[in-house]
């Protein structure tokens, strides 16, 4: 219930806007417990609360699996920003990926309950359960408008990002650092086999901000604690270490997709 909530707030923060109301149609199996119910809308309230929006109810039906779909609306505050950045942008985010594409990794190779105990594993589990888009931060972005040309979340990848934006812009998009802290690669030695770019690129529900900005706009974003990882280029492709960036983020239907 929280992460459904979560989702909305990082939707609207990356385009400037304000989530204000949100319904939700719910479906729970046959078996489910009023407990487990209750617990739902408990999440959903509380999560609905944290990021300033009000939960006006919705819709329940009985069905074969669980199943949360959502809808909201709120106020756009700085105009469109779409997914076409411009050539010779700087691309900036928070430098917190890793954490759950590491923890989506040791679960699809059934190794989580191994390394439940690293720092590392648990804060990315915490990350999954209760992720925390900053949307107090939207009125210090909207003083920074007119360096934006384009944004998106990392709900489905970094690497879904960077190749939607390359795509849609017609542009070449150079990677020149990871997006991580130091604490998450100094942890990785505590876990063999790690393929730190798999983890990085090919994660997910991160809901961390990605902004294409304007260079000389980078030392502001800075001060908000983003950091420039890439360039925006004249040609097409997603490129790391000069070679083109095989990770390519979370596909529906397909999964995580890499060339």
């Amino acid at each position: 219930g929280w992460k459904v909530m979560a989702s909305i707030a990082s939707d609207f923060l990356v385009k400037l806007s304000k989530p204000l109301y949100t319904v939700v149609s719910i479906t729970m199996k046959g078996n489910s417990t009023i407990d487990e119910f209750r617990d739902l809308i408990k999440g959903l309230g509380d999560g609905a609360n944290y990021f300033g929006m009000k939960y006006l109810g919705g819709d329940l039906n009985e069905g074969l699996d669980n199943v949360i779909d959502v809808a909201a609306v709120g106020k756009p505050l700085a105009g469109v920003i779409g997914r076409n950045p411009r050539v010779s942008d700087a691309l900036v985010t928070k430098p917190r990926f890793g954490y759950t594409g590491l923890v989506f990794k040791l679960y699809y190779n059934n190794e989580l309950d191994r390394w439940i105990d690293v720092k590392t594993v648990k804060e990315g589990i915490e990350i999954l359960r209760r992720p925390k888009p900053e949307i107090e931060m939207l009125n210090y972005l909207l003083r920074y408008r007119d360096c934006i040309s384009a944004s998106m979340d990392s709900s489905d990848g970094l690497g879904k990002v960077l190749w939607t934006m390359s795509i849609d812009g017609k542009v070449r998009i150079r990677i020149n650092e990871l997006p991580i802290s130091e604490d998450f690669l100094d942890s990785l030695n505590e876990i063999p086999g790690v393929n730190i770019e798999e983890v990085v690129f090919n994660g997910g529900e991160e809901f961390l901000p990605v902004f294409s900005i304007r260079r000389e706009c980078v030392s502001e974003f800075e001060r908000l604690g983003f950091k420039p990882f890439a360039t925006v280029e004249d040609g097409s492709g997603v490129y790391f270490k000069d070679s083109i960036l095989r990770y390519k983020g979370w596909d529906y239907f397909i999964g995580w997709t890499s060339t």
